[in-house]
């Protein structure tokens, strides 16, 4: 008899929708920094600052909060026994497999 072989599905293929949502707040954190003429004119004006100089003081926080965001996400996609807590790296340099218990000398 021969054993199925069981795929183990990527986190992105098991969580399209968390997927899609975190590379479109990255996607939309790029573009609101990087797209130019989007905010390159003087108007409107708020005091003396143009329009150039408040919306990049308001886009930093609104951009720090996207990328949290998505890497909360990020986190939620990871399954537990991967990730960080599928190796450790000793004190003297060596991985130790945390599910084998075995040491690798690199």
């Amino acid at each position: 008899m021969t054993q199925a072989t069981i795929r183990s599905r990527s986190a992105i293929a098991a969580h399209p929708i968390t997927s899609t949502a975190i590379a479109l707040l990255v996607a939309v954190d790029i573009f609101l920094v990087l797209w130019v003429p989007l905010y390159s004119r003087l108007t409107p004006k708020w005091g003396d600052f143009p329009f150039f100089y408040w919306y990049l003081l308001i886009i930093m926080p609104v951009s720090s909060l996207l990328l949290w965001i998505a890497a909360l996400l990020q986190k939620r996609l990871a399954r537990p026994g991967t990730g960080r807590a599928s190796g450790a790296v000793l004190a003297e340099g060596t991985v130790r497999s945390v599910e084998a218990g075995s040491e690798d000398g690199q």
